[in-house]
C-alpha cells in the first residue's frame, strides 16, 4: 500500500496539478503543496535522488503547530461582562425576553 506522500510525489512527477492530486486523494491542497515543497527542497540540497526518496518517504509527516499565548481575564473585561449581564437581567425583569446585544 502506498502512503499519501508517495502518491503525491508520483502524481506530481506525472504532471498533475496540486488541486487534481488533492481531489483524487481527498486531502487538503495545502498538504499536497507541503509534501511537494519538502521533497523539492531535499532534492535541491544536493543529496542523491534515491537517498532523498527513501528518506523522505520513510519519515512521518511533521506538523508545525502554532502555540499562542493563553488569554487572561482582565479586570476590565470582567467589568464589561458584569455590566452586560446586569443590563440583561434588568431587561428580563422588565419583560423583554430577547435583550438587545450590546457591543463591548
Amino acid at each position: 500500500m502506498y502512503t499519501k506522500q508517495e502518491i503525491v510525489i508520483k502524481s506530481h512527477r506525472e504532471g498533475k496539478s496540486q488541486r487534481a492530486i488533492s481531489r483524487e486523494l481527498g486531502i487538503s491542497r495545502k498538504t499536497v503543496k507541503k509534501y511537494i515543497v519538502e521533497f523539492e527542497d531535499r532534492l535541491a540540497s544536493g543529496s542523491s535522488t534515491q537517498d532523498v526518496i527513501s528518506g523522505f518517504l520513510s519519515e512521518a509527516p511533521v506538523y508545525n503547530g502554532k502555540r499562542g499565548s493563553k488569554l487572561k481575564l482582565t479586570e476590565e473585561v470582567q467589568r464589561a461582562i458584569d455590566e452586560v449581564l446586569a443590563s440583561n437581567e434588568e431587561k428580563k425583569a422588565a419583560g423583554a425576553w430577547k435583550a438587545d446585544a450590546q457591543k463591548v
